[in-house]
């Protein structure tokens, strides 16, 4: 299966604003959490179109918040770069996770899980340099 990025206007700029409002702080970070947010709707579309159900794209919603604001939050780079971001299989500030949203065997997994999903996302695209 093919995997295909929506071209940027066809994100909902409104949504894509209400959904990063608490992951940036001034015009760089707003820069980057637009980026990350619609890399992130993208991926939400990509899920969408898999014909997932409601529940499971509702719980990869709301992981794909969290993973948003704690990149945001906690990362360390000023451009947004999807290869950079999702580079490993493994899930970048589980600990954040943990203690700032959740610390439910079911919460970490489900956050695991869409992580995973995100990787495989990235690398369907060619974002991922193989090693």
């Amino acid at each position: 299966m093919s995997q295909q990025t929506l071209p940027e206007e066809a994100i909902d700029e409104h949504e894509l604003e209400d959904f990063i409002q608490d992951w940036h702080w001034d015009e760089n970070s707003l820069r980057f959490a637009k980026a990350l947010g619609t890399y992130l709707f993208q991926f939400i579309n990509s899920l969408t179109a898999q014909e997932l159900s409601a529940k499971t794209i509702n719980k990869h919603c709301d992981n794909c918040w969290c993973i948003g604001w704690l990149e945001c939050g906690y990362g360390y780079r000023d451009i947004f770069t999807p290869g950079e971001v999702f580079a490993s299989l493994y899930a970048d500030y589980e600990y954040e996770f943990q203690r700032k949203v959740s610390n439910s065997a079911y919460a970490i997994k489900a956050y695991r899980t869409t992580w995973r999903k995100l990787y495989k996302y990235t690398k369907a695209l060619g974002h991922l340099q193989e090693r």
